[in-house]
């Protein structure tokens, strides 16, 4: 790959981060966990580095959690992934009109991240 590729976390689940921080050590990706009160000042662009912004929907209330999505995909542009221990067609649909670009579940995102990755970056 020829860009870096940060990954931006909101999830307060401790397995899946500490997973996840393992697979991004492993392919040389960064990892920033953020918090709702760093919204504002977290998301930087920059040219070298392609950045998403990972969101867990089981986390805290749903609508909330959509709603947080769709401000950081308005104020970034940075692809919106949600992030969830079961998916479920209403989950989708609800995601989607909140402008996240996809919804994994948890394990699907951790076993699949190289690729996810090396496809978004082809794009």
């Amino acid at each position: 790959m020829n860009r870096d590729f940060n990954l931006y976390v909101f999830s307060d689940d401790a397995n899946f981060c500490s997973a996840l921080a393992l697979e991004c050590n492993s392919y040389g990706f960064e990892l920033t966990f953020f918090e709702i009160r760093d919204l504002q000042n977290n998301f930087k662009n920059n040219n070298k580095v392609f950045s998403v912004v990972i969101i867990d929907l089981d986390d805290r209330e749903l609508d909330s959690m959509l709603n947080m999505g769709g401000k950081i995909k308005i104020k970034t542009d940075f692809p919106v992934f949600g992030i969830t221990s079961k998916i479920s067609k209403e989950l989708q649909s609800k995601s989607k009109d909140y402008g996240f670009d996809l919804i994994f579940t948890k394990r699907m995102l951790l076993k699949s991240l190289k690729k996810v990755v090396v496809h978004i970056l082809e794009v």
